[in-house]
């Protein structure tokens, strides 16, 4: 027999049954959840059920706030207690470095309107009398902090979405998913085979075995994680209110109030995965076996903190496992490789997320997007390349290092290389220092002879700094050398690949052969889910270039929108590219072609040809550039592209041809006031608030977003993207930081970086209407404090944008 429902749900533990509820809530009543065993088997049951709200980026804290917000809502809407206690929490810092760290988390805050104040040691220990401040620097008191019993809110979403409809069938493994033309799946379980429109994957520790019966590998590796209960603590039976939730984050450990006495975790310094080749399908609600040796440190520094801790008994030890994607975030979202199949898995603080992540699939699966941005969880993110190998280096050493403080510009070496361009080898030799960009290795900057080539953190300006600014110079003076290749490229070819890129993309189309547009792409509710560069190269043929990170967003989208007539081919892992820019670019192409004419009347701002260049026969060549200054895209085979850089570097030396890095051009970029994807556009705005409506065809109507695009017009800009100037000293803004006028918060920062040509710290960012106003003076909050800046009216670095088309 086979059933039908709108959504099957696998997994029963807080993050499905949180999928339930809000599918139900949003009236879709036939959907059904499957559980293999009870619900909260796995890692709900065993949870600490911490939650908190100080945490970064920005919409992740918004998904938190929701669900911290949400449990409260239960208990009224159920009429019982699911264990909520909204206790706030203390934030320990024992250096200076933690008290700058909290003071950014503080500051960033504010865009979402969650509060966080510093409290002297006194109010410290009258809310936590079992604390020792002895050997800290600073307190901060989030008040939104607290716990909630992870069985009593995981059956309360159960209870709720049934109570709306929805049905739950636990002692129910799925077998099998088998997709169907339609787009649905049959889902086999040993009852009964059940018709679903979605499949929702939210099977937590065996969500590598249900995403195998799809034929798909998710990047998972569950790990060990230890917390011990104790026996009752005297200071805090003594207490007439719940202890707040008392954490450190560089020393690894969290606490809350367990009865009478102390729950404390830690994350220890020595990750132990666990079922790396799969989870057992028999496991359940048991434990593994404890090991309290590893997690000595994390305890030795709780109990200096609070002493009472080292004088009670350990009640039980928990040691249990937790799955994690490779940056620890969750994978969300519908799979870019199968249709109609969505993702919920890897949810590491799930009774923290599980409310927002609920809502947020529910609304993708009902209106085909969420509301917020959530690229940054997106299960398209990772491709093949996120190997088996890659995920177990990458959850070892985020495990290992959970205190690590988020200094600007961190890159960390762990699981890399794992994929490299053709020029690796010649831009290692020329100092460069890389980072990871969508998997492959990408140059960051170039370490002269005498300066090691590795980056040193710090709040401050880092140990890269000077040698950045020389390169940027360098650029705005000769001619720099960029890798450029990690940018995503795909060829739309087909008679009907026009008119597919008019109903795709709200820009301009190329009309004729050789031309460039700049095109956003915006979902039907007009919001930007694409920034691309539209080359025309034929009758027949297109060349799109994005964002790399972008690539599986991207595919996705093109391919649930494709057309007979058309063929999309994704060339990112085949071709490579470079970039050269600066007032002296143009004497080099003509250099490294043959007898080709590249003068300004040949080749123009914004066009595109084929150049038969002496390393690289039959390059696409684009003239545009990220930097602002005269500059050349160049690509085409990959097996090309390390013969193309010698080339470059040897007939340019006259020239003073240097290499340049990512930092370099996100400082001449932000020079320019050019917004740049993931840090200045993103799905959180219309095509209004960056400033970039100037692009859209508004003569068509015939584009995916036009009617809601048009509303948004209509509306005026929310927010209002521009450039600021800072008296910044010894730090720039990195992205987050907040905006004031008049000693009121006027905005936010999205990225910064310090303009060598310009000599003024700079950065971009959105401000209220209201609050802006050319060349007005403001505020902005660096590291904890204020600094004096100004609204600039425009860009600081060439206005007319002259140097680009000369």
């Amino acid at each position: 027999m086979t059933i039908h429902t709108r959504v099957a749900v696998i997994g029963g533990g807080v993050v499905g049954c949180s999928i339930l509820y809000h599918l139900a809530k949003a009236g879709w009543t036939d959907v059904l959840l499957l559980e293999r065993s009870e619900l909260t088997s796995g890692s709900s049951w065993h949870a600490a059920g911490n939650l908190f709200a100080l945490t970064r980026p920005s919409n992740a804290q918004r998904l938190q706030v929701y669900s911290i917000d949400l449990y409260a809502k239960l208990e009224e809407e159920l009429g019982q207690s699911i264990g909520f206690h909204r206790t706030g929490g203390l934030h320990l810092a024992a250096s200076n470095d933690e008290v700058i760290t909290l003071a950014n988390n503080r500051a960033r805050a504010r865009r979402n309107g969650v509060e966080a104040e510093w409290i002297d040691f006194e109010d410290a220990k009258a809310m936590a009398p079992i604390l020792d401040t002895t050997s800290l620097k600073a307190i901060l008191w989030e008040p939104k902090k607290g716990s909630v019993d992870p069985s009593s809110a995981t059956h309360a979403f159960a209870t709720a979405a049934r109570g709306r409809g929805a049905k739950i069938r636990r002692h129910t493994p799925v077998t099998a998913t088998i997709p169907r033309p339609d787009g649905g799946w049959i889902v086999t379980t040993p009852e009964e085979d059940i018709h679903a429109d979605f499949i929702v994957n939210a099977a937590g520790l065996w969500a590598r075995e249900v995403a195998a019966l799809a034929g798909i590998t998710l990047p998972l590796m569950p790990v060990e994680h230890h917390y011990l209960v104790t026996e009752e603590i005297p200071e805090i039976a003594a207490m007439d209110k719940r202890l707040p939730v008392i954490s450190e984050s560089e020393a690894a450990y969290y606490s809350r109030q367990e009865g009478n006495g102390l729950l404390l975790g830690a994350y220890e310094k020595s990750c132990h995965h666990w079922a790396v080749d799969g989870t057992p399908l028999d496991f359940g609600h048991e434990l593994l076996p404890d090991d309290l040796e590893r997690m000595e440190a994390n305890f030795e520094t709780a109990c200096d903190r609070m002493p009472a801790l080292g004088r009670a008994g350990v009640k039980r030890v928990i040691n249990g496992p937790m799955i994690f994607s490779p940056d620890l975030g969750p994978l969300l979202g519908p799979h870019p490789d199968l249709r109609n199949y969505f993702c919920a898995c890897g949810v590491m603080t799930g009774f923290n997320q599980a409310g927002g992540i609920g809502r947020t699939i529910a609304e993708w699966i009902i209106a085909g997007e969420p509301e917020m941005d959530l690229n940054f969880w997106d299960v398209a993110r990772y491709g093949k390349w996120a190997s088996k190998k890659f995920t177990f280096e990458r959850t070892k050493y985020y495990y290992e290092n959970r205190q690590e403080r988020p200094f600007p510009h961190l890159e960390n070496s762990s699981g890399r290389p794992v994929r490299t361009f053709p020029a690796y080898d010649l831009q290692a030799a020329k100092g460069a220092v890389f980072g990871m960009n969508n998997g492959w290795e990408q140059p960051l900057w170039f370490a002269p002879a005498g300066i090691e080539p590795r980056d040193i953190y710090s709040y401050s300006r880092q140990n890269w700094f000077d040698v950045v600014g020389r390169e940027c110079n360098n650029v705005r003076e000769n001619v720099g050398v960029f890798e450029i290749s990690t940018f995503a490229k795909y060829r739309v070819t087909g008679p009907s690949s026009e008119k597919w890129l008019s109903h795709l993309l709200a820009g301009r189309i190329p009309k004729q052969s050789g031309r460039i547009s700049l095109c956003p792409m915006l979902s039907p509710s007009g919001r930007i889910i694409g920034d691309l560069t539209v080359t025309r190269l034929n009758d027949e043929t297109f060349m799109l270039f994005g964002a790399g990170t972008m690539q599986g967003q991207h595919m996705r989208w093109f391919m649930s929108h494709a057309i007979d007539g058309i063929a999309i081919e994704n060339l990112s892992d085949q071709w490579a590219g470079l970039m050269i820019a600066g007032p002296k670019s143009r004497a080099l192409l003509e250099r490294i072609s043959w007898h080709e004419n590249v003068s300004n009347n040949m080749f123009p701002f914004l066009t595109a040809q084929r150049l038969e260049l002496k390393a690289m026969p039959q390059a696409l060549c684009l003239r545009l550039s990220f930097a602002g200054e005269l500059g050349y895209e160049l690509y085409g085979p990959a097996q090309f592209q390390r013969a193309l850089f010698s080339s470059i570097l040897a007939e340019g030396e006259d020239l003073g041809i240097a290499p340049a890095g990512a930092r370099a051009l996100s400082s001449l970029r932000i020079e320019k006031a050019f917004p740049s994807w993931g840090l200045d556009l993103s799905p959180d705005y219309t095509v209004m608030e960056p400033g970039i409506d100037w692009t859209v065809d508004w003569s068509r109507d015939s584009y995916i977003g036009a009617d809601a695009s048009r509303v948004a017009r209509k509306a005026g800009r929310k927010e209002i993207f521009t450039s600021l100037s800072i008296a910044a000293q010894d730090a720039d803004c990195s992205g987050g930081e907040p905006v004031f006028r008049d000693g009121q918060y006027a905005g936010y920062v999205t990225s910064g970086a310090f303009g060598y040509t310009v000599e003024k710290s700079l950065a971009l960012g959105f401000l209220k209407p209201e609050a802006y106003e050319p060349n007005a003076t403001i505020e902005v909050e660096i590291n904890g404090t204020r600094r004096q800046g100004q609204i600039q009216s425009g860009p600081a670095y060439d206005p007319k944008g002259e140097k680009m088309r000369d």
